[in-house]
């Protein structure tokens, strides 16, 4: 019986008073499709959240139609998070003029990922990195940092370019304070075998390390919360579908998630869940720190 928008609403002002925004925060925006909410008379829920990665929250959320109507959703959610002094991160779908236009005008940078729904850029911005990583003495605007990890087997080298040349960014000065596009390289080699993939950016950053973290952050939606929706709280089994029961469950769903991670015990999100559930102190404790 809850108005999902009205309901929705009220959570962005809850997390953004519990959780607060932390200094630089990077809110990585995209899109989930509840797939268990659908059936033969109505399409799945998609949902779009704005994960924050310092925060470890969800700092809002939207439902939308479809994933195609993802693209009008995205503006539709910044307009209602304070957003300002943070680095926005989103999938290439994002990719679009009136979505950038939206994150300057709130006072945020942004890293978005780019593709071949901008085919011109993506093809001048791909070209430029290939001449630049050939004779690299003709190309001074070009900044390097790379990165490595290991850890489960595997080794992952990631190289990332950020080129801030303004005679190729005038070229491109529809797009809202384009200062700098991007390019990361990354390596896995697990055993035997040799994985490599190359990603493309447009970005408001000008400096080469704060673009690395943005970027690399983008991941952290897909892991803490996508992931985590997924296997720890099942939400693509849920046959939820009556009036706006799938909507609002994904709400609290969220509302959940954001408590449990605020606990500073080593416990995991999902033995958290457990542990709710046949310790009343513990759970007392979970619901205190909600006043934290």
């Amino acid at each position: 019986m809850l108005n999902p928008k009205e309901f929705q609403e009220r959570f962005i002002a809850w997390v953004q008073h519990a959780c607060g925004k932390q200094s630089r925060e990077i809110i990585s925006v995209d899109g989930k499709t509840m797939r268990g909410s659908g059936s033969e008379e109505q399409k799945p829920i998609h949902m779009v959240s704005a994960w924050a990665n310092k925060a470890k929250a969800v700092f809002g959320q939207m439902a939308v139609d479809g994933k195609t109507n993802e693209i009008t959703a995205v503006p539709e959610l910044l307009e209602l998070l304070d957003i300002e002094g943070t680095i926005v991160t989103a999938d290439a779908m994002s990719c679009q003029k009136e979505i950038v236009r939206k994150i300057r005008e709130k006072g945020a940078d942004y890293v978005i990922g780019l593709k071949d729904n901008q085919p011109k850029l993506r093809q001048e911005t791909e070209e430029y990195f290939a001449a630049a990583l050939e004779e690299p003495q003709f190309y001074n605007r070009v900044e390097k940092h790379v990165t490595q990890e290991k850890g489960h087997g595997r080794i992952e080298t990631r190289e990332y370019y950020l080129c801030t040349d303004p005679d190729f960014l005038k070229l491109h000065g529809e797009w809202r304070d384009l200062r700098g596009v991007g390019m990361m390289k990354s390596r896995i080699i697990q055993g035997k075998t040799t994985t490599e993939e190359t990603h493309y950016y447009i970005s408001s950053l000008e400096n080469v390390r704060e673009f690395s973290i943005a970027a690399r952050s983008h991941w952290g939606v897909e892991n803490s919360l996508h992931w985590c929706l997924d296997v720890t709280f099942r939400e693509d089994h849920s046959r939820m579908r009556k009036d706006n029961t799938a909507e609002n469950f994904a709400v609290v769903r969220h509302i959940v998630l954001n408590i449990l991670k605020r606990m500073d015990d080593k416990l995991s999100v999902a033995r958290r869940r457990r542990r709710c559930c046949y310790d009343d102190d513990y759970l007392q404790k979970v619901l205190l720190s909600i006043h934290a």
